[in-house]
Formats: C-alpha cells, sequence, structure tokens
C-alpha cells in the first residue's frame, strides 16, 4: 500500500495550519515566561533577601521549604492545564486541518 505524498510547503500555508501554530506558540510561550520568572525568583529572593527563607511557618518548616515544593506543584497544575487545553482545542483545530487536507 502506497503512502499517501503531502505538499507540506502548502500546508504550512493553510490558514488553520497558521491558526493553529499562533494559538500554540502564544499558549506556550506565555505559559514559558511565567514559569521561567517563578523559576528563577528562589535563586533570585534567596541571593537578595535570605531573611524571607527563614520565616518559620508550621514547626521547622520555613517559607523556603514551601517555596520549593510550591514549584512541584506549579508544575503539576501547568502540566494538567496544558493538558486541557490541548485536548480541547488544540486538537479541534487539528481535526479541522486534517479534515480540509485529505
Amino acid at each position: 500500500m502506497a503512502a499517501k505524498s503531502y505538499n507540506w510547503s502548502e500546508i504550512a500555508k493553510h490558514p488553520k495550519y497558521v491558526q493553529l501554530k499562533s494559538k500554540k506558540r502564544k499558549f506556550l510561550f506565555g505559559w514559558w515566561i511565567a514559569s521561567s520568572i517563578y523559576y528563577f525568583l528562589l535563586p533570585v529572593l534567596s541571593g537578595y533577601v535570605p531573611d524571607l527563607f527563614k520565616i518559620k511557618v508550621v514547626g521547622v518548616i520555613n517559607f523556603g521549604y514551601l517555596f520549593i515544593l510550591s514549584q512541584f506543584v506549579v508544575a503539576f497544575f501547568v502540566a494538567i492545564y496544558y493538558t486541557k487545553v490541548a485536548n480541547s482545542e488544540f486538537d479541534r483545530l487539528t481535526d479541522d486541518l486534517v479534515r480540509e487536507i485529505q
């Protein structure tokens, strides 16, 4: 069975593909900037405001421990949110594009 040949340069110019690429780029770039800022807050704050990380919250747990653990929680929720958006929006746009191409 012969594989179907596609004109990839035409697909790259297709309005549905351009829309998909634009939406995905905006979404990913925005979250990349936000998560990078949040990630680099740890070394910046610990360097310039070290007393902040000595504040005890509960028992021996201080603000530093909570901030570090919050980065894992935020990464987990960003992954869940991306999955939700990808399944609902990006996959829909991809299906529309595939239907129009075939």
